[in-house]
Order: C-alpha cells, then structure tokens, then sequence
C-alpha cells in the first residue's frame, strides 16, 4: 500500500495540472477539449473550422512556442524602421497568393461577422483583401533577356484602372513578341502547353488533392496525357515532355520554375527509376502549378498579394478563430504528447525560465511540422522528466525541399524594373540549364556548400511587393526579398539529445558567413543584369538575413527548409504522411509535409480534411 501510494504521489508530481494558466475550467464534465499545437496556417485554419463546427460543444486551446507577434508561422513577417526613410515591410515565408477561393472559403464557412455578397466579402470583413498580379511573374535569365508572363483574358476588373488596363495590354503584346523571339512560334507552343497543364489541374486538384471524386474531369486528362502518342504523360519526367514541345533551353525553364516550390528538379535522372519521379524528379504532371499561376482563362487561375502582406493573412486568420472561441497561449512549447494530453513549457521570464505543466485533451491536433514532431514530442521517449527539456531532430529518411537563403533588403530607391514576381534562370544552353537545378539532387550535407556560386549557373526568385501593394515602404524606396535555393540542414544524431537552443545554435554553424556572403555576391552580380541595378549594393539600407538555421530556430522545421517535405511520387497524395499519427489515435496532423502539401492552399485544404476527422473523432468520443 505505501509503494502504490508513493508510486501516485510521484505521478502527480510528474504532472502538475496547470489548465488554470490558460484560463480555462480545469474539469468541465461533458465538454470536449482540443488542443491544437502550433499557430501555423494550419494550426489557425484547423482552429477556426473545429471551433466553428462546435460551439459551446467543445473548447480548443492553440499553445503556440513563439511570441503573438509570430501568429501564422512562416505565414507571416516583420517591419523595419530605417532612421529618416520611415518602416519597410517584409515577408518572412510565402509571397505569392494562389487558389484564392480557397482562402475566401475559410472565412465564409467560419465567420460569424455576417455578409450576404459572397466568399469575398467574408474575407474582406476580417481585413483580408488580394489583388491580382498582373502579369504574374517577370522571368530573367542570365544574359540579361527577359519576358513577362501571366496575363488573363479579362483584365477589366475594378481593381484596375483604365489606365492600367491599357498598360497591361501593351506588356502582353511585348510579352507575345519576346516568346516568339526566343523561339519561332513560341506564344503559340507556350499556349498550347498551358492547356495542357489545365487539364492535368481541373482533374488534378479535385482527385488527388482535394480527395475527392470528379468524373467528368477525366475525359480532358486523358485527351492531354494520350495525344501524340503519349508525349504528354504526365508520370514522365517533366523535361522529357517539355523538350518534346520546346526547342530553346529558355523556354523549358519558364514552363518548369514552378517544380522548385515542391522541392524537385524538372530533369531527368536516369540512374534512377522513371527517370527519377520517385524522388527528385518532377513528374510532367507538376505542370499544373504553371496552370494556377498563368493560364489565362482556368477559373482557378491567377497570382494574388494580399494587402498588407501575408502577415495580413495571419492576423485575419487569428481574429476569425478569437470570434469563434478559440484560446491562445503565446511562447508556450509542447515537450511531449501522451494519450491524455500534452506537457509543455511556458516562457516566463527574459533568460527563458519556463513553467512546465500538463494540459488534459480528448484530441490533439499537430500544426508542428510532421518528420519534427514524430522524432520529438511524439516519441514514446520523449522527456517528461522534471527538466521538461526541448529538444530539436527530425526523421532524416524523408526527402526535403531545397533550403534557403532570404535576404531581407530595405532600398534607398524605387526598383522599377522588377515586377512584383521576378525568377532569375540560367538557362542559355541546356548544360546551364541542368547545372542550375544542382541543389535539388542533393541529399544535404557540409558538401553540399563547399563550392561558390558566384558566376556559376543558378536559380532564384525575387519579391517585390511594392509593385501591387504601395504600404510595403516609403515612397520612393523598395523593400525585396531574394531567396536563393540551396542545401538543408545536415543531420547530426549527436546533436537530438542536447538542450535545443544548443542544438540549433550547432547547426546554425553549418551556413556561417561566407556562405551568405558568397550567395549575395552572387545574386548581386545577376540583378545587375537589369537597368537601374548596376550598384544595387550601395542602395542596402538594411539587410536582414535567414537561413536554414533560422528557419529550423523560429518554426521547428525539419532540416531547416520552410517548403516541408519534397513532393516526388514517393511523397505524394497516399504516399505522403498521412493525418493520422501511427503511433497515437488521439494524434492528427496537419501542415505542408502532411497531405496534401506545402504551401498555404493546399494546406488550407488539408486543414478542411484534418477538421472533418476531428469533428468524427470527437463525435465518436460523445458516442462512446
């Protein structure tokens, strides 16, 4: 009796109750309790719906390990303040708005601010306004030659002028001159694989994204994947159906930028099987992602800013699940997940002193990112020892994105010549080509980076949100972001066991200065190809920079990339981490490396197929 009483005593001890520091009832017979962790787009989408579907039925509780300026993880950004200039705004994760119904459909389904115009307006009345990008990316090779693309065929919206109507029409006829320029009969080749790829969406996104059924999709898939006797299937690799339309190495890159998003090369690899679509390789039928962006009629088509950036996006998310119920609770990290709940760490001092405590759950819902979580706070081993220590790992037998290199600049002067979207690509001959894409087939790893890349072939993308959106920065001045793809994190097993902040500060180690300052040299040289930004670097009012390292610091993600796990066939639709976790049935995840995918539409769409399990889960619990 006195060993089972000592036995309950220490239990206890282990875990202190502490559901009264988040202001919420510490037993409340007969309401369920959610706990969602972490305020990523998913983890605010997920809220909302759960929260929305349940009122008064069940309380859920968002435990977020940074600060409420972070609110919306990477979905989000920062200001600023240049002494004599005024404050520059910049994004930290995503900058390009993509499937924006599927963002006006979070908030028609949710809000509780009424409105009767339609999905739009329920965005609108929680601050969320997108304004099209017209056209939607500028793309700039290495010789200096470049072409606008994205133009749709009615321009005459209420968001434009007339005015800037008639601009537009005249940057498409440049637009069509310059792709016959770089290839004879390019516009119309350019065209015709652009219906291609809109067939491979409208049947793409319904039945193996949204997982759902669409029948009459199926014919027009079918037409494009069979012609000319299978030119077009979609399972090859991309460049082996794009070098059957396209002759020039330039236009093959601007059909195939998009597969960097999902963490692939467009190449062929044939030391492997299928040419490499397992792994790195995009398969052709990627090319649906050229479909949302730049088809001119697709009704899902289009590139969007939203006003007042992503962060805007965040903060419109976080009021809507505030107006559904939801409870917050700010730099407060999760250590571990049990089958009853989940033990956390709360900041609450300067030097990180925490409280640690155990807050009870009939679900949890996992906005941490997936290969992360399952070799942290889901592990059976797991610390739930008096230390209550974090910890930073992940399962190192996935394939990752590509890493990055942001560089945040705040510009003493207006970039005219960028657009809102610029891709930079080598591509003046095919070897180029081949040889920019290089940082995909990597497996990350110190060698990885033991080379420059000053005035060698490579790939990377710029934003400019001033173009669409004139509260980015002061007038007369510009506030970029450059991002430069390059290697993940290398794992250190050694390093899973060390207190996190070590751990992080260790791999922070791996992109140390001269890395950095080799890919801004080498992004400087490239934007000097354009007029007006020959001396761009004198311009540099502010630079703030991030890596791999600072990633994996602010949001926890695995191997240090913000695009979540790469999206090769073995990575994709069922083969991808699915939402529920193996080893805990109260677990679900939700976020870019669970299904579907990464980036915010997709994972807004997951959090819609996240919320209906939950809401069965929590049915059946009542049932029960």
């Amino acid at each position: 009796m006195h060993r089972l009483l000592l036995f309950l005593a220490l239990l206890l001890a282990a875990r202190p109750p502490s559901a009264g520091a988040f202001s919420v009832p510490a037993d409340a017979p007969g309401r369920q309790r959610v706990v969602i962790i972490g305020a990523g787009v998913g983890g605010l989408a997920t809220a909302a719906r759960v929260a929305s579907r349940l009122p008064g039925g069940a309380e859920v509780v968002v435990l977020e390990k940074n600060g409420r300026d972070f609110v919306g993880g990477r979905c989000g950004g920062f200001d600023v303040d240049v002494a004599g200039y005024g404050t520059f705004r910049h994004e930290r994760g995503p900058s390009l708005l993509l499937l924006r119904e599927e963002y006006e459909r979070l908030f028609a389904d949710c809000s509780t601010r009424g409105g009767s115009g339609g999905d739009g307006d329920a965005a609108s009345a929680y601050g969320l306004e997108m304004k099209q990008c017209i056209p939607a990316y500028q793309v700039v090779f290495d010789d200096g030659d470049a072409v606008s693309v994205g133009y749709p065929r009615s321009k005459c919206t209420g968001d434009f002028s007339l005015e800037e109507v008639k601009q537009m029409q005249i940057s498409e006829q440049e637009s069509i001159a310059k792709l016959n320029s770089i290839e004879p009969d390019g516009f119309r080749k350019w065209q015709e694989y652009l219906d291609t790829c809109a067939a491979y969406l409208d049947c793409g996104l319904p039945n193996f994204i949204e997982e759902r059924l669409d029948l009459p999709s199926f014919p027009a898939f079918l037409v494009e994947a069979l012609r000319e006797g299978g030119k077009r299937w979609p399972l090859k690799p991309h460049s082996s159906v794009l070098s059957s339309l396209f002759e020039s190495p330039k236009m093959v890159a601007l059909a195939s930028f998009q597969d960097l998003y999902v963490g692939l090369e467009p190449y062929s690899n044939e030391g492997q099987i299928g040419g490499g679509v397992l792994r790195k390789t995009a398969p052709a039928v990627f090319g649906l992602l050229a479909a949302i962006e730049l088809h001119p009629t697709n009704a899902r088509a289009g590139v969007f800013a939203p006003v007042g950036g992503f962060r805007q996006v965040a903060e419109s998310m976080h009021q809507l699940c505030l107006d559904n119920g939801v409870k917050f609770q700010f730099d407060t990290s999760v250590i571990k997940l049990d089958d009853d709940g989940v033990h956390f760490l709360r900041k609450k001092d300067a030097e990180g002193e925490g409280e640690q405590g155990f807050l009870p759950a009939d679900l949890i819902i996992c906005n941490a990112d997936v290969p992360f979580a399952t070799e942290t706070i889901a592990q059976s081993s797991a610390s739930t020892d008096a230390k209550y220590q974090e910890t930073y790992d992940w399962n190192g037998n996935f394939d990752y994105s590509s890493g990055v290199i942001a560089f945040h600049w705040s510009i003493s002067k207006s970039l005219d010549e960028l657009n809102t979207h610029n891709v930079f690509m080598s591509a003046n001959t095919t070897s180029d080509a081949l040889e920019s894409w290089a940082v995909l087939r990597g497996d990350g790893g110190v060698d990885d980076r033991s080379s420059s890349i000053v005035g060698q072939p490579f790939n990377f993308y710029v934003h400019r949100p001033s173009q669409t959106d004139e509260t980015a920065c002061p007038a007369g001045c510009d506030s970029i972001m450059v991002l430069v793809p390059c290697s993940t994190l290398a794992r250190n097993e050694e390093l899973a066991s060390l207190p996190r902040d070590e751990a992080i500060e260790a791999y922070k180690q791996q992109f140390d200065a001269d890395v950095i300052d080799d890919a801004r040299e080498a992004v400087l040289q490239r934007l000097s190809v354009l007029k007006g930004l020959e001396n761009l670097r004198e311009s540099i009012l502010d630079e703030m920079v991030d890596t791999p390292g600072t990633y994996a610091d602010y949001y926890n993600v695995a191997a240090g990339v913000p695009f979540g796990l790469s999206h090769g066939l073995g990575q994709l639709s069922l083969t991808r981490p699915a939402a529920e976790c193996k080893s805990q049935k109260n677990v679900l995840f939700v976020g870019a490396s669970s299904r579907p995918g990464n980036g915010v539409p997709l994972v807004l769409l997951g959090s819609k197929q996240v919320s209906e399990k939950a809401i069965d889960k929590l049915n059946n619990i009542i049932e029960r």
